[in-house]
């Protein structure tokens, strides 16, 4: 009798042990659980956080390059400026009662889920601790915060392109997602509607990724609707080109959008020879580019030349070509065209953490407290640090700091944008 009672104590006990042990693994699992989740969730609301705030506290008043032509395009309802027109840009602005807010509003969550898109990017080549540095740097570039505080249709490029490419990440990762196929379509298409320029410029990118992971019909078809979307910007553009009132903009001469963009080919780019128009190029495309990535820009190449194996490390290189070659050789007005290949630049060099922490860190530094040096200046050198980086500047933004005439900032003939 006693030996039943001591062995259903025994089996009582190890019942109880397993138990306790159950809900020991249960609380365990439940805990690396919520860990997980908190991995998962805070870098990206930590990174989302950042931008919103550092956004909103240094926002501007409107003064910056086309914003108030682009303002006053709303108001008449042209809703275009000089070619390529930004007609979808400033026809969402127009929706909403105060363009001058609205602009501004879209601005900052362009850069607010430009980062946060960046972050998940960034995950497909590195750990949450290298993509949560670089997308904090990403943040702080300062020509990417300078665009997130003016009114302009820059802050539109943190987003669209590094959307584009972590979509099309995911497809290749997860074919059975057709969906996200389209949906790299119609982030083309808006994302070239809001500056058709850039959108010309990834076009190649979408045609590399469809030549390696698409069957040809299906590469057809994507390529074609991406072009296709576009239709729903570049008809009204023609069509509002085509009443233009000359009389609102002094930004287009009074032949038209056509000798507008001649006066560009013939006058401002390569073609023309070497002049003050195309110094002035490489010098705006060369010098925001070395001040802003010069702890990751050696990294970055030579991440290209190592892994050029990995088609992905190819497809960052297309993506930066093909606007690079047009800034040099073409046209580049300011430091924010560039906001279309930072994220590129970024992810060749997301391996790389000390420095890119360093970018970061070097990035807000500047932002926050260089402005320019006795403006004007009689020195070139001067005037092109001026005019090509301290302009994008908490200071600049302030104080609606931006280069006068030419021969009052540069009498030796390469110092601002016309």
């Amino acid at each position: 009798m006693s030996k039943k009672l001591q062995t259903n104590d025994q089996d009582r006990t190890e019942e109880s042990g397993m138990g306790r042990n159950r809900s020991i693994f249960g609380l365990q699992m439940l805990r690396l659980s919520c860990d997980s989740l908190q991995g998962r969730l805070l870098p990206p609301l930590a990174l989302a956080i950042f931008t919103l705030v550092t956004r909103v506290l240094c926002s501007g008043s409107i003064y910056f390059a086309d914003g108030p032509n682009q303002v006053r395009a709303i108001l008449k309802k042209v809703y275009i400026v000089q070619p390529p027109g930004y007609w979808l840009f400033d026809r969402i602005a127009g929706l909403f009662p105060n363009p001058i807010t609205a602009i501004s509003v879209m601005n900052i969550l362009f850069s607010v889920a430009g980062v946060v898109v960046f972050y998940y990017a960034a995950l497909f080549f590195t750990g949450r601790r290298n993509a949560f540095l670089a997308a904090l740097a990403y943040s702080s570039i300062f020509y990417i915060w300078f665009s997130g505080e003016v009114h302009s249709t820059y802050a539109s490029q943190i987003l669209f392109p590094v959307s584009i490419f972590y979509v099309l990440l995911r497809y290749e990762r997860d074919k059975a997602e057709s969906w996200l196929l389209w949906l790299a379509a119609v982030l083309f298409a808006v994302g070239a509607g809001l500056r058709p320029s850039d959108g010309a410029f990834l076009f190649p990118m979408l045609v590399y990724f469809s030549a390696v992971w698409l069957p040809w019909r299906k590469a057809v078809l994507f390529l074609a609707l991406s072009l296709a979307m576009c239709l729903a910007w570049v008809v009204p553009t023609a069509w509002a080109y085509h009443h233009f009132d000359h009389d609102y903009f002094s930004g287009l001469p009074a032949e038209g959008a056509s000798s507008y963009t001649m006066n560009i080919v013939k006058v401002r780019s390569v073609m023309a020879g070497v002049n003050a128009y195309s110094l002035a190029n490489v010098t705006r495309y060369v010098l925001p580019l070395m001040v802003a990535f010069w702890p990751v820009l050696t990294i970055a190449v030579l991440s290209i030349v190592r892994h050029w194996e990995d088609w992905r490390i190819r497809m960052l290189l297309i993506w930066i070509l093909p606007g690079s070659l047009f800034f040099i050789l073409s046209y580049i007005a300011d430091a924010p065209y560039l906001n279309f290949l930072s994220a590129a630049v970024l992810l060749l060099a997301v391996r790389a953490p000390r420095m890119i922490a360093v970018t970061a860190v070097w990035n807000i530094v500047l932002f926050l407290s260089f402005c320019p040096i006795q403006n004007p200046s009689q020195r070139l050198s001067v005037n092109v640090w001026n005019n090509y980086t301290a302009q994008f500047t908490r200071y600049a933004i302030n104080h609606q700091w931006q280069p006068k005439s030419l021969s009052q900032l540069n009498p030796g003939g390469i110092g601002v944008r016309h």
